[in-house]
């Protein structure tokens, strides 16, 4: 059998711990329209339309009573204009890193409809969280993996942002909170070979032709903010020493970049994630000689991945995005030529869905690719454990039209990796969580997926208890460059 080797690094060098509204013929009305007309409607008929101006409805019992009461509910009031005696002497908008926009100056629904709204989602939600479903039984160990975990000789505070592993060296390449890039050798107990100083948090990177160079991706502020600061950097050694020259800058807390040359130049255009918080963009920077034409695909939040593919077979290239704040869901952007794009929504999900990361993989071997989605962010209004996180197969039924087939449970799930892990001839999976509910045993902090037959997959975990430590972080790569794929969190 061959010996795969499974690879842990304790992050920071250590522990870490740190009636559908999709099917209504008419677009729904405006906030403005909903606020100057007398609804005569009870609470879910006014939540099915107040809900559609912004995103998908979400149904009552994917929360608890309390956290709709108590959290989400009280944001979507204010978000609306509506502030009543009870909110003087908290944290308002206003004192807060919020644009002008987001919440309403102005009410836009009446406090007597409103009412009706929290009665309908508080009389239908459950009063503690929905338990996962039954699932298929977690096995102990890994087959074919070996664990091991690094002992670091220096040990840096949290928190870890990028692992990359470099193709030809089989390095490591990890990007840190603090402004740093550090290049780890693979083949010597992963110590410290080399260390780049950065504006901001590195996210992304690209390597060049050589060894030497490189381009990187930096986030801006890592924590929920609308800063400009990210910016994308090119690299170059000599003499022993790094130099960057700023490429592009004032990104909105980017958090994925993509390369295809869609304006057939010859030069590599750049796909941009801003992920934001309360703003954000999906960018597409074309080349134009030694400048960039922005292009914004999406203006909104919470563009997370992009996979560049001609998903219409006309011959171009085309974008499918993941986008996970507020009005969740795939969005595909088809090339028209001459930088237009057709918006078409391809998949929606509720906003407390929690979508984190995705892959374009055919799962099933009938040559059409199909959608790999881990959901389970879980860092907003409603913190607690939610049966619908989890990793699902969305089968491809072609004309960009997917079925969900497969669906795991596993709370706070958050990372993806597809590979033939095993050779075998089919795609496994590797899951990583952020938030794992940490009383389950096995823990569920990581989880394996070896594919046995079409679509059906038996799951492993690598420990049996809670290993003390917070995985961000994935990234599968040839470490020890001896053919087979290696995962490092």
């Amino acid at each position: 059998m061959i010996l795969f080797r499974f690879l842990i690094l304790i992050l920071f060098f250590g522990f870490v711990s740190c009636g559908p509204i999709s099917e209504r013929k008419q677009p729904p009305p405006s906030l403005n329209q909903l606020a100057s007309t007398d609804l005569k409607l009870n609470g879910e008929q006014l939540a099915n339309a107040y809900c559609a101006t912004c995103h998908l409805k979400p149904d009552p019992d994917i929360l608890d009573q309390k956290t709709w009461g108590e959290k989400v509910l009280p944001d979507m009031r204010k978000r609306l204009g509506l502030f009543l005696d009870e909110d003087f002497g908290t944290t308002m908008p206003v004192d807060m890193d919020i644009p002008k926009g987001i919440y309403s100056d102005f009410p836009l629904i009446k406090k007597k409809d409103w009412d009706k709204i929290v009665e309908y989602y508080l009389e239908n939600s459950p009063l503690l969280p929905n338990p996962q479903k039954e699932k298929k039984a977690i096995k102990l160990g890994i087959p074919g993996f070996e664990l091991i975990k690094p002992t670091f000789s220096e040990m840096y505070p949290d928190l870890v942002t990028m692992l990359r592993i470099h193709p030809n060296t089989g390095d490591l390449w990890l990007g840190h909170r603090y402004k740093s890039l550090f290049i780890l050798n693979s083949k010597a107990g992963f110590q410290i070979k080399d260390s780049i100083g950065t504006e901001t948090a590195p996210i992304d990177i690209r390597w060049g032709n050589t060894t030497n160079d490189f381009e990187l991706l930096t986030m801006g502020l890592m924590d929920p903010s609308n800063d400009s600061l990210g910016s994308v950097h090119q690299f170059k050694e000599s003499e022993n020493k790094w130099n960057s020259t700023s490429n592009i800058g004032v990104l909105k807390r980017p958090v994925d970049i993509e390369y295809a040359d869609f304006n057939n130049d010859g030069v590599l255009d750049k796909v941009i994630s801003e992920f934001g918080n309360h703003i954000g963009d999906l960018s597409l920077y074309l080349s134009a000689n030694q400048n960039w034409n922005k292009i914004i695909l999406k203006n909104a939040p919470g563009a997370r991945k992009v996979v560049i593919e001609d998903l219409d077979s006309d011959g171009d290239l085309d974008i499918l995005a993941l986008m996970t704040q507020a009005n969740e869901g795939f969005f595909a952007f088809l090339n028209q030529g001459d930088g237009v794009f057709e918006e078409k929504t391809v998949l929606r999900f509720q906003p407390a869905f929690g979508s984190s990361d995705f892959s374009f993989e055919d799962m099933d071997g009938d040559g059409l690719k199909d959608l790999v989605l881990v959901n389970g962010d879980n860092a907003d209004l409603s913190q607690i454990l939610k049966d619908f996180h989890g990793v699902r197969i969305f089968r491809n039924q072609g004309d960009l039209e997917f079925e969900q087939f497969w669906f795991y449970p596993m709370y706070g799930s958050s990372g993806l990796e597809i590979e033939d892990f095993d050779q075998d001839g089919d795609k496994d999976l590797f899951v990583l969580s952020f938030f794992p509910d940490v009383e389950q045993k096995p823990t569920q902090s990581l989880l394996y997926f070896e594919q046995t037959n079409i679509l059906e997959f038996d799951p492993y975990s690598p420990f049996n208890t809670n290993t003390e430590s917070h995985w961000l972080i994935m990234t599968k790569g040839d470490l020890d460059l001896d053919g087979d794929m290696d995962v490092v969190i």
